[in-house]
């Protein structure tokens, strides 16, 4: 470095450039730079994303790093989960193991956590369904410096409405949402008879229906017809609803609010002309266990899918399939020869609202997990016609 008139002269070893300062109180201060080369030498500090997602200077993805969701922690969360649900803490289990993730996001410190809960064996039937759909889920983040704030519930496909960043979702093993938010239907091919026929023609053609008024969170209310039509909402709301139509099903429709894949399996079902014990199927996705149960179906974890069938989702740990909690229930509508299936759910997060979504080709032990967001969710299968 040496001294020149309005400032330094700074050298490297392959560039230069001059620091102009002023003098004050004996000392010198930048007044600006004027760069004779720019990079790498010197380049600007990347500038956050919305999400807390930092670019890096290649423009890669940062990457983020696992970090331990302690008990204590856990416990913050569940009061904020409670409060942003508007729940009793009573009514929330504690996270079993695993249903615990945390991140940290190397750049620029963030981090971030999600916790898996379930209903207690306090909460009464409309408690817990509030937690179907991913609304068991709770994400949290806490800035550099700040404390732990709720950033939105988790939702189906699990994370997607929050935005949690790239990097952590890959850490988590959380695909991208397009590849679960859902698909256009195909042509249709040859119709199976029946009832089973009956309810996949019913579910596509329902691909599409969604909430009115448009929303992008679970947090927000799940406005839909069906729960109307099925008529037996567990203290649902209409108010902010508006109402639907979709062509001769529906006609001025009054939207109610509440987490509704249940309510969309049943009416499909009805629909296609499934009629015994139809008072059994309540919005409560597990109460299509109990449906099945009644009508002599054995019911385990796993088996060979058919289509029209039922497919409920159950938390990890689960010991066996039962009436008292599920997470999600969708509709099987075509089954490949490589084993894989066409889904058909209700209540289902896409690019501009929760709507009816179609997914082709997804591998049932793969789908279950990543679309709760949950490593080692089971599924159980439930016929229409047993």
């Amino acid at each position: 470095m040496s001294r020149r008139k309005g400032g330094f002269l700074v050298r490297g070893k392959d560039r230069s450039f001059v620091i102009r300062g002023k003098r004050r109180a004996g000392a010198w201060f930048i007044a600006g730079a004027a760069l004779a080369v720019c990079a790498p030498f010197w380049s600007p500090q990347p500038v956050a994303a919305a999400d807390g997602r930092v670019p890096a200077a290649d423009g890669r993805v940062p990457a983020a790093a696992s970090l331990a969701i302690g008990p204590a922690v856990q416990r913050h969360l569940l009061g904020l989960y409670a409060a942003h649900r508007h729940i009793h803490v009573s009514d929330i289990a504690p996270a079993g193991p695993g249903q615990a993730l945390g991140a940290r996001l190397d750049r620029n410190g963030t981090v971030w956590a999600m916790v898996h809960w379930q209903p207690s064996a306090r909460a009464g039937q409309t408690a817990a369904a509030g937690f179907q759909d991913g609304a068991g889920t709770g994400v949290f983040i806490r800035r550099p410096g700040g404390a732990w704030a709720v950033a939105g519930l988790g939702g189906q496909p699990a994370g997607c409405a929050v935005r949690i960043p790239r990097a952590v979702r890959r850490l988590w093993h959380l695909p991208a949402c397009r590849a679960l938010e859902g698909q256009s239907v195909p042509v249709r091919g040859p119709v199976t008879a029946g009832v089973t026929g009956a309810v996949v023609t019913v579910a596509l053609a329902q691909v599409g229906v969604a909430d009115n008024p448009p929303v992008t969170s679970f947090s927000s209310p799940d406005c839909n017809p069906y729960t109307t039509l099925v008529g037996n909402p567990l203290g649902a709301s209409s108010r902010h609803c508006k109402t639907s139509s979709n062509g001769s099903y529906f006609h001025n429709v009054q939207d109610v609010s509440e987490f509704w894949c249940a309510d969309f399996t049943k009416w499909v079902w009805k629909q296609a002309g499934v009629t015994g014990h139809m008072g059994t199927l309540t919005p409560a996705a597990a109460s299509f266990y109990t449906w099945g149960t009644e009508h002599g179906e054995h019911i385990s974890f796993g088996g060979t899918p058919k289509a029209g069938d039922a497919v409920i989702l159950y938390p990890p740990h689960t010991k066996a399939p039962n009436g008292s909690y599920a997470d999600h229930v969708g509709i099987v509508t075509a089954v490949h020869a490589d084993g894989t299936v066409n889904l058909v759910n209700g209540d289902f997060l896409g690019p501009s609202n929760i709507a009816v979504r179609y997914i082709a080709n997804a591998h049932l032990n793969w789908w279950a997990s990543r679309v709760e967001g949950s490593s080692g969710e089971e599924w159980a299968l439930v016929s229409p016609s047993p």
